[in-house]
This record gives structure tokens, sequence and C-alpha cells, in this order.
């Protein structure tokens, strides 16, 4: 199961169409009931969903929104949750409940749509889905039929989808590796790591085992920003603590330098980059880092 487990993290919320018996006439539509029946569960659980308001969820949820949109959105989440996403003001749960339907519906399209998946999706069992799953009726919708054998057959056909966007992904990054390393400046070591010098420190060079503070940026390949540390600071972490292309590229400098680093896929997350991290399946990872200093 190369990814189901992606989308059952999509906190998502659908809306009930009202009928009082749910017929299934093929696999597509039981599988996108049942993957509905799954995506409910956070909200049985979870705070603070659990405290929201479902019916203005299931109505943000029904209308798709644009992603240009979704700035608005999230202001009005913030302020039903709070800047730290801890708080509940409860003068704004129509508005932030209303929200979480209109960000989920955003995040659930642009998945499907990513994966090139939204033709094997009937949307509408999915909204029956989730709905009878909040509502504790998909037991009776689902009776006498095997929910894993469903749910196998929709993996099938996800993991071909999967397998072949994946594909074009270590592609492409195959093919800025190789132009890249052409590129004046550019060093390549035997491991394929590729870096630029932009200033040289006069300091120690830290060891496999060391701990340092780096400031740095990291991006995709056509520069957008995946993460950072804070403006004007370091960040802390030990060279046995990252990936294999950071252990090596961090050895490299002496304190004060500062490089531009080309981390390809199998030095990096390969298939499986962190939940959430917007970085491809299988990307090289770009860095602009300065080693500031080895901590004792």
């Amino acid at each position: 199961m190369k990814h189901f487990f992606l989308i059952s993290l999509l906190i998502t919320l659908f809306s009930c169409s009202g009928e009082d018996k749910v017929e299934f006439k093929n696999d597509k539509q039981q599988y996108s009931y049942l993957m509905g029946v799954e995506l409910a569960k956070p909200f049985l659980t979870q705070d603070p969903f659990t405290k929201m308001d479902k019916e203005q969820m299931i109505k943000g949820f029904e209308v798709p929104v644009k992603e240009q949109e979704l700035e608005k959105y999230f202001k009005d989440l913030e302020l039903l949750l709070g800047q730290d996403g801890k708080s509940f003001n409860e003068k704004y749960i129509v508005e932030g409940s209303y929200a979480v339907g209109k960000i989920n519906r955003e995040r659930f399209d642009s998945y499907f749509k990513q994966m090139d998946a939204s033709s094997l999706i009937a949307s509408e069992y999915v909204v029956r889905g989730f709905a009878d799953g909040l509502n504790k009726k998909d037991e009776v919708a689902l009776e006498g039929l095997d929910r894993k054998k469903i749910m196998a057959g929709f993996e099938v056909l996800m993991n071909q989808k999967y397998d072949k966007i994946t594909a074009a992904y270590k592609a492409e990054g195959e093919a800025f590796m190789s132009q890249n390393k052409q590129k004046k400046g550019v060093i390549t070591t035997a491991t394929g790591l590729q870096y630029i010098v932009l200033k040289t420190g006069k300091g120690p060079n830290p060891r496999m085992d060391s701990r340092v503070k780096m400031s740095y940026t990291g991006m995709n390949i056509d520069g957008s920003i995946f993460d950072q540390s804070p403006e004007g600071e370091g960040v802390s972490f030990g060279l046995n603590e990252v990936i294999a292309g950071w252990t090596e590229g961090v050895q490299l400098m002496n304190v004060g330098t500062k490089i531009q680093l080309f981390v390809p896929q199998e030095l990096g997350y390969g298939a499986y980059p962190p939940q959430g991290a917007n970085i491809k399946p299988y990307a090289p990872l770009v860095f602009e880092m300065e080693l500031l200093e080895i901590e004792k």
C-alpha cells in the first residue's frame, strides 16, 4: 500500500445526500463510499473537529474552491482556533467550520488531480460514505461486503497511478541533476552530491558525530521553498539525524562557509518525502546553507 495512507491523513468532510438507502452498481461506487467512511473517522474523535459545526463544514465542502481563494478561509479558521491552533472561539464557529469544509475540499480535489486519479472516484458516493460514517450508518450499507477486499481493489488502481506519476517525477529529477553538474562552479562528489561554494569560511570542519548550527533555505528545483531556518537564526542538529545529503555536505564545510547544495533523491527522501512538506517523491532538493558553528 504505497499511498492510501496519504488519503487517510486528509481531514476532509463530505455532505449527506439525504437518501435513506445506498445501492451499489459497481466496485467504483463501493470503494468510493468506503473511502468516505474512512475519511469520516477523524471527525468523530479528534479535537477541535468534534466541537465544530458539522452542518457548516458540509456546506463549505459542497462547492469546490479555487486555490487562490483559500487565504480568506485560512483567516476565518484562525479566528476560530487562534494563531496557535489551540484556542476555540465560539463566536466564530460558523465561519471557521465553513472554512474547514472549503480548505479540505480543495485539498481533496488537488490530491486526486495531482495523481491524475479524479476519474477513479465516484464523488457522490464518497460524500454519502462520509455522511454515513459520521452518523454511524455505514454498517447497514456495507452489510455482507468485505471492506478489505473492496479497498484492496482501489489500492491496485491507485498504485498504478502512483507508479506512473512518480516515474515522471524521478525522470525530471535525474534530468535536472544531469544538467546541473555541467554548470560552472558545480562540484560533484562520488555519491552524486553536487554543490557550489558561495563563501569560504576559516573555521574547523565538523565530523560525522558533530552537532552543528546551520542557517538554511530548502527549495524544490522550481525554486519553491519547502523549509527554512528562522530569519536571523540558526537551527541545531546532529549530522547523524538528517538526510544523507546533509550529513555528507555539511562535513565539506568549514565554519563560516556558505554553499548551495544539490541533493539527488537517493541522498534525500527518495519515494517517501515528509507528509505535508511540499516535496514530490524522488525529488532532488536544493539548499542554500551556511555553517554557523560546531556545538560542543
